[in-house]
């Protein structure tokens, strides 16, 4: 299977093309030069000019057309999704699926209404407004470069939505691990409102090419990039313009004990959370906690949850692992196997046969990284209120919770898991869902990319 996995404006031509294989799918890619990714940016800021003209409502609904257009499974872009990225993603068709399935139930009118009527940025757009004591205005970018990471379908898409809707020209680096998705996207774009797909370019090239990634960045009133600690700080430090970075975090689960009479529902819902996308994203549970005291311990929760799994593992199977993450699981899980032989209090339930997935009860509250690849850490804690504890090292880290209490409980709960770090708190069973209002590592998503002018008078 032969791919183009790239989206250019329309004027952009004559340039000579390489291949990226995966298996059985080779995908064309431009072979990016300065100089015609300086031609790209060129068309781009031109494009974006009829651009800012039109309305954010406007576009909105034309994004919505795109998202409800991708829910037919016939339509020729979601059937190269479909039959690609299983390939270029590793992750299974099963999770390939579904996974497109909830980004366009995530993407629909409502969403972009609420999105842009909870940012209020439209109307700072048209003109300056009273704020406090003085004018103000704002003024989206010309041109938003993304620097994106990972292999989930759909990363970095909201930051893209919002330059969209605020009329700025985007720039795309799609990941090495998923050079496709966001190229069909925008080729729907495109197809459903061609003003609008000249104002995207999605291109792939290696990490590293600081003579493209200077003319990237530097055409850029803001960059907003994906990654490692590492690969973010780094990006960082050769940005000028502005720079939105969404570097490593990590997410958790609370089990109260007052829903331990309806355990096996709550594992149900966690075990899901564990398994979608294979625990690959920043919103994946590496660990649960579970309260003591109530009907089900926290080590008999972790023989539910390792049931739940197995049925995850079968309604939506895992992907291939390579040879160096097969390695890291079993040294992971093998470690905790010799630590529970060697008297500590561990118990784990995993696939007989298989790496599939692995529930690990560990007596000790220390929040630990899981190795992921549906590897969850069951922990106890004496009292929920005693949760910043085990978080505080992680601080800077955190970014959701999902939680799975009685209602009378959860005020206090979310008010001591806000003051420990966690950006978003939402019910077990909806961690990588998010709507596309939340705000990701505690920021605005349309506010964040855009300047202010004040005026006194």
């Amino acid at each position: 299977m032969r791919m183009a996995a790239y989206h250019l404006p329309s004027q952009v031509s004559g340039f000579v093309t390489e291949t990226l294989s995966f298996g059985e799918v080779t995908l064309e890619v431009p072979r990016l030069t300065p100089a015609l990714l300086g031609e790209v940016i060129g068309h781009l800021e031109t494009a974006r000019e009829r651009l800012r003209k039109r309305k954010g409502r406007e576009i909105a609904g034309i994004l919505s057309e795109v998202f409800s257009r991708w829910k037919d499974r016939t339509d020729p872009l979601r059937r190269a999704a479909e039959m690609a990225l299983p390939v270029v993603t590793r992750f299974s068709p099963a999770m390939v699926v579904h996974g497109l399935d909830l980004l366009c139930q995530g993407y629909g009118a409502d969403a972009f209404d609420q999105l842009l009527q909870e940012a209020g940025a439209e109307e700072d757009l048209e003109g300056f407004i009273h704020l406090g004591s003085h004018l103000s205005r704002a003024y989206a970018p010309v041109l938003t470069t993304h620097v994106l990471a990972g292999n989930i379908p759909g990363v970095g898409l909201p930051g893209l939505i919002a330059a969209t809707l605020l009329g700025s020209a985007s720039l795309v680096k799609t990941a090495s691990a998923d050079p496709l998705f966001l190229s069909l996207w925008a080729a729907s774009v495109a197809r459903q409102d061609p003003e609008i797909g000249e104002c995207l370019a999605v291109l792939w090239w290696r990490g590293g090419r600081a003579d493209l990634e200077s003319v990237a960045f530097d055409h850029a009133e803001v960059v907003v990039a994906y990654g490692s600690e590492q690969t973010v700080h780094e990006l960082q430090g050769r940005v000028r313009s502005r720079f939105l970075g969404h570097g490593h975090r990590v997410s958790f689960g609370v089990v109260g004990r007052d829903v331990l009479g309806r355990a096996e529902d709550v594992a149900e819902r966690a075990a899901y959370d564990a398994s979608l996308f294979d625990q690959q994203g920043c919103l994946s549970p590496h660990c649960l906690y579970v309260e003591e005291g109530g009907v089900v311990s926290p080590k008999e929760f972790a023989e539910l949850l390792a049931s739940a799994m197995a049925t995850w593992a079968e309604r939506l199977p895992p992907g291939s692992l390579t040879r160096d993450e097969a390695v890291a699981v079993r040294k992971f899980r093998g470690g905790y196997e010799a630590q529970g032989m060697a008297g500590r209090d561990i118990a784990l339930f995993m696939h007989p046969q298989a790496l599939d997935w692995a529930v690990i009860y560990d007596a000790d509250p220390t929040f630990t990284l899981s190795c992921l690849h549906r590897t969850v850490l069951v922990k106890p804690v004496a009292d929920l209120s005693e949760m910043g504890g085990p978080l505080r090292a992680w601080r800077p880290y955190l970014q959701a919770a999902g939680v799975a209490v009685t209602p009378e409980r959860i005020g206090r709960l979310a008010g001591e898991l806000g003051r420990a770090g966690v950006n978003r708190i939402c019910p077990i069973g909806r961690m990588q869902v998010p709507p596309l209002t939340w705000h990701q590592e505690g920021r605005f998503l349309l506010r964040d990319l855009l300047r202010w002018t004040d005026l006194e008078v």
